[in-house]
């Protein structure tokens, strides 16, 4: 009975986040690095959390792999998850997030909405300087 269970929810998982496998029973570390990456967002997302840290959670994925863990992750966040994303990709980091704060150095030098950051913004934060119109924005100084 318990051996049901576990092929039916493998069988959900890999019909719901698209995971390529010849064989449900191959081990993980067989399926392709893409692959990989949408078992462990298929094992985190299904599961009943309060809050999800994705680092880098699209690095080196293909343009329709990195729009469904987006979406995951949307909707993940519409269900009353708090996510904490960390990322390289200012792309990602503005289309995801609802505020941001910027780290130099090791701590927080500025925290402003989506709505507020631009690209430049976000670029000079990162090297240390201050945004004159945003002022001291750190919720941390």
């Amino acid at each position: 009975m318990q051996q049901e269970a576990f092929q039916s929810n493998a069988a959900h998982m890999v019909g719901t986040y698209g995971i390529k496998t010849a064989d449900m029973r191959s081990p993980v570390q067989v399926l392709s690095g893409g692959n990989q990456q949408k078992v462990v967002l298929a094992r985190e997302i299904s599961k009943p959390i309060q809050l999800l840290i994705a680092a880098q959670p699209t690095r080196g994925l293909d343009v329709s792999t990195i729009e469904l863990v987006h979406r995951y992750l949307l909707a993940k966040r519409d269900h009353g998850c708090a996510i904490l994303l960390m990322s390289t990709d200012l792309d990602e980091i503005m289309s995801l997030s609802d505020r941001i704060a910027v780290m130099f150095r090791g701590r927080i030098v500025g925290e402003l909405t989506a709505a507020q950051a631009s690209k430049e913004d976000l670029g000079m934060m990162m090297a240390g300087a201050t945004i004159p119109r945003l002022g001291n924005n750190s919720a941390y100084s």
